[in-house]
């Protein structure tokens, strides 16, 4: 039932049925890793460790619920928005800056979901959801605002954006604990490379504004006590939500749209050569070239299948699904064993 590409559970079981996968998900992911819990104060901390991702992933659930209709496409949207090496690095910062990081996503629901309210063509509704569209910006000023005014500095001033901040789209395994890193996984780029194909077909130009503004202020000085390396987590947000479109496209893709996934391989191949341009020398090589290798060979089987005309959408979700889930979890263990470990 949750592999149908339309769903016919209510949104509300769907939702807690995906909560609880992410619960679980937290709890293999942490549980190992759990330091002595001799004080209440410990264990306060451990169980809001163990609590953002879930409330992270949840938000964006609901947020990719909006445009696409995979049940597993928005539960990876989840994924990547808060499991990924974006979302670990706020675990070295104060417990403050993990909480504005795990309730951005839900700033960004009545803007979304107004479109329920308004009738055709309805300007007044339309400005609206772009008003409510930057509620997320007062947020996010507003709580680093009263942080400062009561002396709390979650992150720290020499935490800077750089370069190195994206190499982890490219390779996954470029993170640094020193460095705060976007990264999406292996599996996931070839779909994110086709949602951006779609996002900008279909002229998602408020959003393209926010994502602009989001990047200059990531690059420019601190504004109201907002540390600029915050708001990459806007692009690591919007970035999940057009990856999940992707996944969808890729799914759905019939015998005239296969080019599409053609482009979606061949963003893949670009990634493994990077990858073994830059970092065959290094101990993670071997298991990245395998990872980057099944993604390919998933969406080649997904291509293939789309080519001949033939539907066979469960079939396409368990190949490409199982192949990004594959990477998922060994990468986020790994990370997590890096950054807490």
């Amino acid at each position: 039932m949750v592999l149908a590409i339309n769903k016919k559970l209510p949104p509300v079981v769907l939702f807690l049925f995906a909560a609880a996968i992410y619960a679980a998900f937290a709890a293999w992911l942490f549980l190992p890793l759990r330091p002595p819990l001799d004080k209440s104060a410990d264990l306060l901390k451990f169980l809001l460790f163990l609590l953002v991702p879930v409330v992270s992933a949840s938000g964006v659930f609901i947020l990719a619920e909006r445009y696409v209709n995979s049940f597993v496409a928005c539960f990876l949207a989840g994924i990547i928005y808060g499991f990924g090496s974006f979302a670990l690095a706020f675990y070295c910062f104060h417990p403050f800056a993990l909480c504005v990081y795990a309730a951005l996503p839900w700033t960004f629901i009545p803007a979304v979901f107004l479109y329920k309210l308004a009738k055709k063509d309805d300007k007044i509704t339309n400005f609206l959801a772009a008003a409510l569209s930057l509620l997320p910006f007062l947020f996010v000023f507003a709580a680093y605002w009263l942080a400062a005014k009561n002396f709390l500095f979650p992150i720290p001033a020499d935490i800077i954006v750089s370069s190195k901040s994206f190499a982890a789209i490219i390779n996954p395994f470029a993170f640094s604990i020193d460095t705060v890193s976007i990264g999406f996984f292996h599996a996931p780029f070839g779909a994110l490379v086709v949602g951006l194909v779609l996002f900008f077909k279909t002229r998602r130009f408020w959003t393209a504004v926010l994502l602009a503004l989001a990047l200059f202020l990531a690059f420019y000085k601190p504004v109201l006590n907002v540390p600029p390396v915050f708001w990459l987590s806007f692009v690591v947000l919007i970035c999940s939500l057009i990856i999940a479109e992707g996944f969808e496209a890729l799914i759905l893709a019939g015998k005239t749209d296969a080019n599409w996934l053609l482009l979606a391989a061949a963003a893949l191949i670009l990634q493994a050569g990077v990858i073994f341009a830059l970092g065959r020398t290094v101990a993670y090589f071997p298991l990245s070239a395998a990872l980057s290798a099944i993604a390919v060979i998933a969406v080649l089987l997904v291509f293939f299948i789309a080519r001949t005309g033939l539907a066979m959408h469960y079939l396409r979700m368990a190949v490409l699904y199982v192949s990004v889930l594959i990477d998922v979890l060994i990468i986020s263990r790994d990370m997590i064993t890096k950054f807490l470990g």
